[in-house]
């Protein structure tokens, strides 16, 4: 194999086999919790071995010798160093959120980059000219230039595709005076199939606030139009909650989420058929009761109840 391209670029399937590798072992010691991290460690690592892609021979080439067991510890060390480096970058992205990987990123990386670089350094092409200092420091910066050029691609791929397969725009009618929480329940055959007004589905809120619909639940980014309704019809729209600048009421979209449904095994899964998945919303002014934990539990089991009621019962007028 003499074509350095080729090479590189299975440099970088070796470092993001191997940090796929080390997860799984991670994730069966831990009972396989925390496997959802594995997308996320995937995404970060593909810059990571993007970057020592084009400036690991460079990087090689710095502390060239003929003393194997030299070379090899140095090579540890810039993977540590890299690694270490890359964790910083990474949360320079992400803040505090990088502490909710579930897997040692910091370890994986380390092993993934050590497993490059001993790649690069096995098979491409080596020399004993010295290398000039401006092409030292050019192959050097080009590490972080690729590695903050290659997560901002792959940002701006995720955008797009989230953006080209967003789900339906949405427009919610609200009874004027509604207040608390607001549940759409997804993927429901005995739930109503919403109108379209002007290409977006319209969602008209009952008086309880749960509402049971037949289209399936859609990540993706959202395009949502809130409207409070009146008794004679009168429609007044609603700014989402971060744009009030003043008392009025405002709608604060809380997440999606389910109600676990009885599995073969008879134990409970957002897996099973009989599960029941939501997105919830919430009605709020500058005056809203902040609520206690205990008060907050006892709301949520109350409406998880009331969910469960109104669907176990829609989905028995089918029967």
């Amino acid at each position: 194999m003499k074509r350095p391209i080729v090479i590189k670029i299975l440099s970088v399937l070796i470092n993001i086999l191997t940090c796929l590798i080390g997860a799984v072992i991670a994730l069966y010691f831990q009972d396989w919790f925390g496997s959802g991290d594995t997308y996320s460690l995937l995404f970060w690592t593909i810059p990571l071995a993007t970057g020592l892609a084009v400036s690991g021979q460079t990087i090689l080439t710095l502390f060239r010798t003929q003393n194997r067991l030299f070379r090899l510890l140095l090579t540890i060390l810039t993977a540590g160093l890299i690694s270490f480096g890359f964790v910083y970058l990474v949360y320079i992205f992400l803040g505090p959120w990088i502490n909710a990987f579930s897997i040692p990123i910091f370890y994986l990386w380390i092993a993934g980059s050590f497993g490059q670089l001993l790649f690069l350094d096995w098979l491409l092409p080596q020399t004993t000219d010295r290398l000039k200092p401006t092409k030292a420091i050019l192959g050097i910066a080009a590490f972080p230039l690729t590695v903050v050029v290659t997560i901002i691609g792959i940002y701006a791929i995720s955008f797009a595709d989230s953006y080209l397969t967003r789900p339906e725009s949405e427009t919610f009618l609200i009874p004027a005076d509604f207040e608390g929480k607001i549940r759409i329940i997804y993927g429901e055959e005995c739930g109503i199939n919403p109108p379209n007004e002007n290409s977006r589905r319209v969602l008209k809120i009952p008086d309880n606030g749960l509402l049971i619909i037949q289209p399936e639940f859609e990540a993706g980014i959202i395009d949502h139009e809130y409207y409070f309704v009146d008794n004679k019809g009168n429609r007044e729209k609603v700014n989402p909650f971060y744009e009030i600048k003043d008392k009025s009421k405002g709608v604060r979209l809380g997440g999606s989420g389910s109600i676990g449904g009885a599995m073969p095994d008879g134990s409970s899964s957002s897996e099973s058929p009989l599960a029941i998945h939501f997105t919830d919303l919430y009605i709020y002014d500058d005056n809203s009761k902040e609520l206690s934990d205990r008060e907050y539990t006892l709301r949520e089991r109350r409406i998880d109840s009331l969910t469960t009621a109104l669907v176990n019962g829609c989905r028995e007028s089918k029967i």
